[in-house]
């Protein structure tokens, strides 16, 4: 088995079960899904506020090269968690795909923290 399969076997066998919607329609795939971490966010847009709190947190995704990802459309769901996707992009190895990743932020209603005063 070369690489490029055994990193979809990886994603397929040991990735959460997740559910992308997208446009009204429904897929189920394979995923895997963690927090940035703060020295990651730099490279994202991320930013550091002194003051009070702000909820920002990404997430990175990264699931087969088929699943299809939509910028500020396609609601990723996992467990009882949504997701909206930010940004995706297809990694290619020698012009074949390899998998997709995608930046997440947390999908549902603002919080009052989500605002800044003016």
């Amino acid at each position: 088995m070369g690489i490029i399969a055994a990193i979809g076997e990886t994603i397929k066998r040991y990735g959460s079960k997740i559910s992308v919607i997208s446009d009204g329609s429904t897929v189920n795939s394979s995923a895997f899904i963690e927090p940035l971490r703060y020295k990651n966010k730099v490279y994202v847009g991320g930013q550091y506020h002194h003051l009070g709190l702000h909820r920002n947190e990404k997430y990175l995704c990264i699931g087969p090269p088929d699943l299809t990802l939509e910028e500020n459309k396609s609601v990723i769901q996992m467990q009882n968690k949504k997701y909206i996707v930010k940004r995706c992009e297809i990694y290619y190895v020698n012009d074949r795909a390899v998998y997709v990743w995608a930046i997440l932020l947390q999908y549902g209603e603002a919080l009052e923290d989500d605002y800044e005063s003016d």
